[in-house]
């Protein structure tokens, strides 16, 4: 088995299991640093603008780290150009242009160019009509989609990027996604947040 092969088989997200190895060197390469342009590795400029746009809106900044802080618009383009085959990688990119162009046909711009009360709107929209993945087990999809699901996907991989993020892991939440032996008697208060370390 060549490692394309491997990469295709065990590392995709829709309706499959991503290597812990894969997903964490991803997302320690797609931290932003402060001035520094990030080229997008499979992307036009365009959807990665969309794309950045998106996420900013699902998970804007507030007391928390806002997800274009975090890099998760970064973090989905490479784990696109580096873990999905063509058929996903051309399913993605199409659905951000479809995206893109059904904000244009309801609202007249970019989804990128609207206010943020109108892009609620076309995420409300897509909320309400897009079906789930389809469902998995161990790497195996039960069934095709009638249609590439691009909402249902993006929102996981941006869910994905956000949560296991090295700065909302230690800085934020208080779960081992890697748990050592079980310890069942000891307080929160004992361990805060060294799990992470």
């Amino acid at each position: 088995m060549n490692r394309r092969d491997a990469i295709k088989g065990t590392a995709m997200v829709l309706g499959f299991a991503i290597t812990g190895s894969t997903l964490s060197s991803l997302l320690q390469s797609c931290t932003p640093e402060p001035g520094l342009a990030y080229t997008p590795l499979l992307l036009n400029d365009t959807q990665a603008k969309t794309l950045a746009a998106i996420v900013d809106r699902l998970l804007p900044k507030t007391d928390t780290p806002g997800a274009l802080e975090i890099g998760v618009d970064r973090f989905i383009d490479k784990l696109l150009a580096n873990a999905f085959p063509p058929d996903i990688q051309e399913g993605f990119a199409g659905g951000i242009d479809t995206f893109n162009q059904k904000a244009k046909v309801s609202h007249g711009k970019d989804f990128m160019k609207l206010g943020p009360a109108e892009q609620d709107q076309v995420l409300k929209t897509y909320e309400e009509n897009s079906g789930p993945l389809p469902g998995s087990m161990w790497g195996f999809s039960f069934g095709e989609p009638e249609e590439f699901p691009f909402y249902r996907m993006m929102k996981e991989l941006a869910l994905i990027g956000y949560f296991n993020s090295e700065k909302i892991g230690k800085e934020y939440l208080a779960y081992n996604p890697i748990p050592g032996p079980y310890e069942g008697c000891i307080g929160y208060d004992t361990i805060g947040k060294n799990w992470a370390e």
